[in-house]
């Protein structure tokens, strides 16, 4: 996965200015059944004004204006690992465990937990690609870094994960994570878009109270919309105060040192 920022270059002709490179990222509002040759699910890109997109794949219908959730449970349960492996390799090989027929590189952008005979030793892992492999047999993932300690095969359990953003759908369930909001209509499964994660947007308000008497904070839905803070969490807005959620304190309080604080954004 990478990240690219697009920025915007500005030339002027008779006192007027003009965006020189304007429509650089209508890619972004484009939905396609083919997948990019020159983005991977996953990959990130800030346009101007801090708004951020990935490249999502679709499981099934993603409605405008509400987001979609991540629908990925989870590829091979803990099982041990298959082979055992050297310190400072950058590959492992998965044992043979419950998961669908596996396509070439089709686990990139996922992850691996790999527990070691000792805790200490544990790592995680970035998944850059993956060898094919049938139902439920063993299989190759390469890894975003190498092995920092070895790992014996009767010891080492592993859990894998598919990439989280190539099974994207509409709310549906509020025990499911919402990834963000797709930059334009998905009609149905299987199609490749943009879903945009930070920056400014619009979202379906679920009631008036949204935005309204210092209700700034908001939460997400089962569907993908908002519901004010202070709804979500059966509490009342202090006559002074917002619930818009600022960042955290990192060091220090109000009666010690600072304290220094770290802003959402």
């Amino acid at each position: 996965m990478s990240k690219n920022v697009l920025k915007t270059t500005y030339i002027t002709d008779s006192g007027n200015v003009f965006k020189k490179d304007a429509g650089a990222w209508d890619f972004v509002y484009e939905v396609s059944t083919v997948k990019s040759e020159r983005w991977n699910i996953g990959d990130e890109v800030v346009v101007p004004g801090g708004r951020e997109f990935v490249y999502a794949k679709s499981s099934a219908e993603c409605k405008t204006g509400q987001a979609c959730e991540f629908t990925a449970l989870g590829y091979t349960t803990i099982t041990a690992l298959g082979v055992s492996a050297a310190k400072g390799d950058r590959s492992i090989t998965i044992a043979a465990a419950t998961h669908a027929a596996l396509t070439k590189d089709e686990l990139q952008g996922g992850y691996v937990v790999i527990y070691n005979d000792a805790e200490s030793t544990g790592m995680f892992r970035g998944i850059v690609g993956n060898a094919a492999a049938a139902a439920n047999a063993a299989f190759v993932i390469y890894l975003d870094a190498p092995l920092s300690a070895a790992l014996v095969a009767a010891t080492a359990l592993t859990e894998t994960f598919q990439n989280p953003y190539a099974a994207l759908r509409t709310g549906v369930l509020s025990s499911y994570s919402k990834a963000g909001v797709p930059a334009a209509y998905v009609s149905g499964a299987n199609e490749y878009f943009w879903v945009q994660k930070k920056g400014p947007c619009w979202l379906a308000p679920h009631a008036s109270n949204v935005g309204e008497d210092g209700g700034l904070g908001c939460f997400f839905r089962h569907d993908g919309s908002l519901e004010g803070a202070e709804t979500a969490l059966a509490v009342t807005v202090a006559a002074a105060d917002s619930s818009q959620y600022a960042g955290f304190c990192l060091e220090g309080s109000h009666a010690g040192n600072g304290p220094l604080f770290m802003l959402n954004g």
